[in-house]
C-alpha cells in the first residue's frame, strides 16, 4: 500500500511540476550580472544584420546566430537548448523529437577573447540549428549542464508563408488622439488552410519597433467571409491603436578618443571607463522634429585605430533627466539594449539637490537609441506625435480544434511615413 502510495505521489509531483513549467511565460531575459550584450539575429550577411528582428520563414530558414559576452577572465563551458512554445509564450506540449532534426542539446564552443580592452570578457557565438515545425521558440542558454541555473533566454519566431496579409497605417479614428496614435488595419486570406472556425482557431500579434511589451494582442476580426477565406481586422473604438511615440534618443559611443555625439564627459582612464550621456529634457511639449532613427535598436561598433571587434570595451554610462520628481511612480531608460526591460537595473533615481533622475549602466561601445519611460505613463517624457515613423509588424497563429500547439502561418513587416 505504502509503495502504491509512494508512485502515485511521485506521478503527481512530475505531473505538478510539469504543468508549473507550461504556465511560465518565457521573455528575452538576462539572468546573471556577467552576462552582457545578448543578441539573437537572423544571418543574413547585412551590415545591419544584427538589428534585424529574429522572426525566420521556416522554407527559407537564413539561420539565426546568438552572440553575448561573458564578463570573466577565462573561457567556461554554457550550453543551449531549443523550447516551442505557445502563443502565448508558455512552453508547448511538443517533444524535442517533433521541433529538431538533432539532439535538443548544444555545448557552446564558438568563443573569443577580448583584446586590450579594460573590461575583460569572453565572446560567445552560436548558430542556431533550424527547427521542423514553425511557432515561437525560446533560446536558452545555462551552465554548468543544469538547465535551472539560466543566464539568459532569448525569443524567436518561425513562420509559414500560408497567408496573404494586406496591412493599412493610418491616424486614430478618435478625433481625441489622432495627433498621437497610429491606427493598424489589416485583412488576411487564408486559402492555403483549411479553418473550421476562423474566430477560434486565427489569432494575431500586432507589434511596433519589434518589442513584445506593448504588442496588442489577440485582436477579433470585424469581417469573416469564410467561403472566401477572408478576414477583416478594422476596429473603431481604438483597440488598433498605438501610442507613435516620438523618435528616439541616441548618443555614439564609438571611441573613447573624443566625446561622440550627444556625449558630454568621458573618463578613459577609469575602469571600467566612464561616459556621461547629455542630460535629457521633457520633451512632450516640444514641436515633433523628423530625423531618421534607429527605432529603438543598438550596434557594437568601435571605431579606435585599427581595433577589431573584439577590442569593443565597455563603459559605464550614466543617463540623467532633467524633472521635477514624480512622486509615486518609477523612470527608466529603455530599449533593446536591455530587452525593454524595466528592472532595477536600469530604474533611475531622483536626486533633489540636481532636480535629476539618473541612472548608471554598463555597455559595449556602439550606437544606442533609447527612451524614457515613466511607468503608468510611457510617453511623458518622450511626447507622442502621429509623424513618428515606427516599424510594425503583424504574425497570424493558426490553432486548429484538437491541436497540442500554435503554428504561425503568417508574418508581415511594414513602417509608417505620413
Amino acid at each position: 500500500m505504502a509503495q502504491t502510495f509512494t508512485f502515485f505521489f511521485i506521478c503527481f509531483l512530475s505531473f505538478y511540476n510539469l504543468y508549473s513549467q507550461n504556465k511560465k511565460e518565457y521573455k528575452d531575459e538576462i539572468f546573471k550580472p556577467f552576462i552582457k550584450t545578448a543578441r539573437l539575429y537572423p544571418a543574413i550577411n547585412t551590415p545591419d544584420q544584427d538589428m534585424q528582428v529574429p522572426i525566420v520563414s521556416l522554407s527559407s530558414n537564413p539561420g539565426l546566430v546568438l552572440e553575448f559576452d561573458a564578463l570573466l577572465e577565462d573561457y567556461e563551458q554554457f550550453q543551449a537548448k531549443i523550447i516551442h512554445c505557445n502563443a502565448n509564450w508558455t512552453q508547448s506540449m511538443l517533444s524535442d523529437i517533433e521541433i529538431l532534426q538533432e539532439y535538443n542539446a548544444f555545448d557552446l564552443n564558438d568563443f573569443e577573447y577580448s583584446q586590450n580592452t579594460k573590461t575583460l570578457y569572453v565572446h560567445y557565438l552560436f548558430q542556431v540549428p533550424p527547427t521542423k515545425v514553425s511557432g515561437n521558440f525560446i533560446l536558452k542558454v545555462y551552465q554548468n549542464n543544469d538547465e535551472n541555473d539560466v543566464l539568459l533566454t532569448k525569443r524567436f519566431v518561425v513562420f509559414e508563408n500560408r497567408v496573404t496579409i494586406n496591412s493599412d497605417i493610418g491616424l486614430s479614428t478618435s478625433v481625441a488622439r489622432r495627433n498621437f496614435n497610429h491606427q493598424i488595419e489589416f485583412d488576411l486570406t487564408y486559402g492555403g488552410i483549411k479553418v473550421s472556425n476562423p474566430h477560434s482557431d486565427i489569432y494575431v500579434v500586432v507589434r511596433q519597433n519589434q518589442r513584445w511589451d506593448n504588442a496588442i494582442y489577440g485582436l477579433r476580426p470585424t469581417l469573416v467571409r469564410q467561403d472566401q477565406s477572408y478576414m477583416e481586422y478594422r476596429h473603431f473604438n481604438q483597440e488598433n491603436n498605438f501610442q507613435a511615440g516620438n523618435e528616439f534618443r541616441f548618443f555614439d559611443l564609438r571611441t573613447y578618443l573624443f566625446k561622440g555625439q550627444h556625449i558630454a564627459y568621458i573618463n578613459s582612464d577609469a575602469e571600467p571607463m566612464i561616459a556621461h550621456v547629455f542630460p535629457g529634457e521633457n520633451r512632450s511639449s516640444d514641436v515633433y522634429t523628423e530625423f531618421r532613427d534607429m527605432n529603438g535598436q543598438y550596434f557594437i561598433e568601435t571605431r579606435e585605430p585599427q581595433a577589431g571587434y573584439l577590442e569593443s570595451d565597455y563603459f559605464d554610462v550614466k543617463f540623467q533627466l532633467n524633472s521635477p520628481q514624480e512622486q509615486t511612480q518609477n523612470v527608466y531608460v529603455i530599449g533593446a539594449f536591455n530587452d525593454w526591460a524595466r528592472n532595477q537595473e536600469n530604474r533611475m533615481t531622483y536626486d533633489p539637490n540636481t532636480q535629476m533622475y539618473s541612472c548608471d549602466l554598463l555597455l559595449k561601445q556602439g550606437v544606442y537609441s533609447y527612451a524614457y519611460y515613466l511607468e503608468g505613463n510611457p510617453y511623458y517624457f518622450e511626447g507622442s506625435y502621429y509623424q513618428t515613423e515606427n516599424e510594425y509588424d503583424i504574425l497570424v497563429y493558426y490553432r486548429p480544434l484538437g491541436a497540442f500547439t500554435e503554428r504561425v502561418i503568417g508574418y508581415s513587416s511594414f513602417s509608417s511615413k505620413f
